[in-house]
């Protein structure tokens, strides 16, 4: 293959546009994954969403793809009484009689907030951003550009250093959370 003005020359002289096209699906990825857990980070971190308790009435398991699901069932009231929702279910594993702090979501569901929570849609949110970031980079440096400003670079590695980071303090406090 030649190089010609930064682009690939397939046979026949035209121009090969599968990395642009890769890097623009990248893009849409990356997009569409920020956007979906920026939104459960609101509610987990409770920046969103009707903030109110479930009292657990009873709890059940269901089965799929070999894996078993739990899923708790009981009556959510929001905590300014406007919301009482006899019927409300998480798919979170937690003790039958026990009052659980949940936030109700804009589509009717809820989410429990707290810190591993929060640390693991920070972290997805980051992985998306990163995403489209880099492919927004790899489309630039498709161009003929070789050298990445020195911001960027700060930039990338910031966001990568700090999604790493919210992962593993998630993780860890989600595991000892969990004793």
């Amino acid at each position: 293959m030649n190089r010609r003005d930064g682009n690939r020359i397939r046979a026949g002289g035209r121009v090969d546009r599968r990395p642009l096209i890769v890097s623009a699906g990248l893009l849409v990825v990356g997009a569409i994954l920020t956007w979906f857990a920026a939104t459960h980070f609101a509610y987990a971190a409770g920046l969103a969403g009707k903030p109110g308790h479930l009292r657990v009435a009873s709890c059940s398991w269901t089965g799929a793809g070999g894996h078993r699901y739990p899923y708790c069932h009981g009556t959510f009231r929001s905590t300014d009484g406007a919301v009482v929702d006899p019927d409300a279910t998480i798919d979170t594993k937690l003790r039958v009689g026990s009052t659980v702090t949940l936030r109700r979501t804009s589509d009717g569901t809820y989410e429990q907030p707290g810190l591993p929570a929060s640390c693991g849609w920070l972290a997805l949110t980051q992985l998306g951003l990163f995403t489209g970031l880099l492919s927004l980079l790899a489309a630039r440096n498709r161009h003929g550009t070789r050298r990445t400003p020195r911001p960027l670079r700060l930039v990338v590695a910031t966001l990568a250093t700090t999604t790493l980071v919210s992962a593993l303090v998630g993780g860890v406090v989600g595991v000892a959370g969990a004793f």
